[in-house]
């Protein structure tokens, strides 16, 4: 299996669409904190906003799993919320409260060192990561309040 993305919604090309509860645009339904994919046999993993939604311990173990799931060089694109950049938004007046609750209030939330240090907690290298400050061309798309980070195994 060459890709997977972890979302209700087709958003990368070519991609087996995860997701925990069924939907028209879901392929798969599974656990996305322990995808059941054999070891070392997916070649992309894209995720979008899962890790946010999970606590912090869940979030950890997510990510192990993935790993476990991914060919050596497979890739890892985590897109989360960008706390810093959402907190700096609603101090300085850009958003309220109310849109923060309901678009940003998750049951986690990262800042870049946060996002990279459980990335590593979960077996991947440091050196073998990226941050992407704009879309990631012929892959995924990147909106301005969002966290990119690529990682390879």
């Amino acid at each position: 299996m060459e890709k997977i993305e972890l979302t209700p919604n087709k958003i990368v090309k070519d991609s087996l669409t995860v997701w925990q509860d069924p939907g028209p645009e879901v392929d798969v339904v599974m656990d996305l904190k322990a995808l059941t994919f054999r070891p070392e046999s997916v070649g992309q993993i894209a995720t979008f906003h899962v890790l946010d939604r999970l606590f912090l311990d869940e979030a950890v173990a997510a990510l192990k799993n993935w790993h476990t799931c991914l060919v050596k060089g497979g890739k890892l694109y985590v897109v989360t919320d960008d706390f810093e950049y959402i907190a700096r938004a609603f101090t300085g007046g850009d958003i309220d409260i109310d849109t923060f609750n309901r678009n940003h209030s998750h049951a986690s939330q990262f800042d870049r060192q946060s996002l990279c240090n459980m990335i590593i907690e979960a077996g991947f290298a440091e050196a073998n990561m990226r941050i992407w400050f704009d879309e990631v061309p012929g892959v995924l798309p990147r909106k301005h309040y969002e966290l990119v980070i690529e990682a390879t195994k």
